[in-house]
């Protein structure tokens, strides 16, 4: 059956950073005169991630609270007591510039054919609630009908339940949805365990060219009429 709607990730999947995220960290610890290498950052940011609660103070992972203690936590790793919130602030400064993202080059013809063809588009992302915004001001925005983004919903992929709100709100079965991604476990395994059919957008990684798996946006609309 050749799906209805189609969910797209974000990161990594229709855009991607045009500095490293453990760069754009250094650059804002810097600012505030805490000295950190790339390497060593990215290492404490990857272990972070897992370490912390899903939900602080309240609030779901991504959301503003979590990320005052995810860069309250990176100060004391380099040393530094010093308030983590004007730091947090200018990284979402800096996370919500779209200078700082670069399109990839087959998201917008794929987008196009995708809307011509007459499927309706759903985006499911782990980020903040700002990336709404970020999504305008990349010229993104209009393709999708909805958007389901982790820190807004309270759930982050894997858990279905983002897959799920995403649906729902195109009152659309998990049946009549395929979703498309750029991580094996979030992405893929997150959205078939919400029943959905889901693809591998894989680039140049191990998996390029297998049954399940894009190296290239632009193949999708082919790819969606034939069995998934």
């Amino acid at each position: 059956m050749t799906p209805r709607v189609v969910c797209l990730d974000a990161a990594g999947t229709l855009f991607t950073e045009r500095s490293s995220r453990a760069q754009m960290y250094v650059e804002g610890f810097a600012a505030a005169g805490v000295t950190v290498d790339t390497q060593r950052m990215g290492a404490w940011m990857g272990e972070l991630h897992d370490e912390l609660p899903q939900q602080v103070d309240g609030q779901p992972r991504y959301s503003e609270a979590w990320f005052r203690a995810f860069v309250g936590e990176l100060l004391l790793r380099a040393g530094s007591d010093q308030d983590p919130e004007p730091i947090r602030a200018e990284l979402a400064r800096r996370f919500t510039q779209a200078d700082n993202y670069l399109v990839f080059g087959d998201t917008f013809p794929a987008l196009d054919d995708l809307t011509q063809a007459g499927f309706r588009l759903a985006l499911v992302s782990n980020w903040s609630d700002r990336l709404e915004g970020l999504l305008h001001d990349l010229g993104l925005a209009r393709y999708f009908e909805v958007l389901a983004i982790s820190a807004v919903v309270g759930v982050d992929k894997p858990d279905p339940r983002l897959f799920e709100h995403a649906l729902e709100r195109l009152d659309c079965a998990p049946g009549d949805a395929v979703h498309v991604g750029d991580h094996p476990l979030n992405d893929v395994v997150g959205a078939r365990s919400a029943g959905l059919s889901a693809l591998l957008l894989d680039r140049d990684g191990p998996h390029a060219g297998e049954g399940d798996s894009l190296v290239s946006l632009i193949e999708l609309p082919d790819r969606l009429q034939k069995p998934l």
